[in-house]
């Protein structure tokens, strides 16, 4: 069985508000970059099938600029065999249409079991490169997914969560493409020998262009910090004028009525 596993690449911590951070973000100027979350524990199931099944092959697949060959080196120290990297600029890597295309010849051409993803990326928020991978693969894409129950050789059968917190349990052929929603599992720690024996032959890295010609369907030109829209005012004082200054506040907001 082969599972390919995508992963983002985002920013160890995201300050709220802050445009300046997030220019960096989203122009490939920032170094410090993790495992987008909802993708680790895609990977951990990956992990745990792998366990129970020994001929399991686990590949990760990323976008993004050079440094994101760190985040496959964690994935190959924490159970994947094998990481690609396909080297793009920021805009391309958070444009789905480019990565659903990226995503969908990779898969083609090495002949996956499973696409397996977190339902989506921390900094975007989105979630819709899975399912446009898996359209143009034309194989069937969950999202949502909470456990896996069992696998055969033609069929996956699995839980997922949908709306109002009610839960389907499903089965499809394969192959599938799940989209996992987090808090599923413990994603486990890196293994530090595993991750410094990885070389070439473990990490490969290609162009883009390489693959195939394509510009970004979408560009963020620029990060802004929202307008300030309300202003904030303190109340002052000791417990009764506190409670005085703010019955005040409410009448002048038309909120409470003014005793005659």
């Amino acid at each position: 069985m082969k599972i390919l596993v995508t992963l983002k690449a985002v920013a160890e911590n995201i300050p709220e508000s802050d445009p300046e951070f997030l220019k960096k973000i989203f122009f490939g100027k920032n170094k410090n970059l993790k495992i987008n979350k909802f993708d680790d524990h895609a990977l951990e199931e990956a992990v745990k099938i792998k366990n129970t099944d020994k001929n399991t092959i686990i590949h990760t697949i990323t976008i993004g600029n050079k440094n994101c060959d760190e985040i496959l080196k964690k994935a190959i120290g924490k159970g994947a065999d094998k990481g690609f990297l396909i080297v793009a600029d920021t805009n391309k890597s958070n444009d789905p249409e480019f990565v659903s295309k990226a995503l969908s010849l990779h898969f083609k051409k090495d002949n996956y079991d499973f696409l397996f993803s977190g339902m989506m990326s921390e900094d975007m928020m989105s979630g819709i490169s899975v399912h446009m991978t898996a359209g143009r693969l034309d194989i069937p894409s969950f999202s949502g997914v909470t456990e896996i129950h069992s696998i055969n050789k033609n069929e996956i059968i699995f839980s997922r969560e949908t709306e109002g917190g009610s839960v389907d349990k499903i089965s499809a052929k394969l192959p599938a493409a799940l989209g996992f929603q987090a808090g599923i599992n413990k994603p486990s720690y890196p293994n530090v020998l595993k991750m410094i024996k990885t070389d070439e032959d473990s990490i490969i890295i290609t162009d883009y262009k390489k693959i195939f010609e394509k510009k970004e369907s979408i560009k963020v030109s620029s990060v802004n910090s929202p307008p300030q829209s309300r202003k904030a005012e303190f109340i002052r004082g000791d417990i009764s004028e506190k409670a005085d200054n703010f019955i005040k506040i409410l009448q002048e907001k038309k909120v409470l009525q003014e005793k005659k």
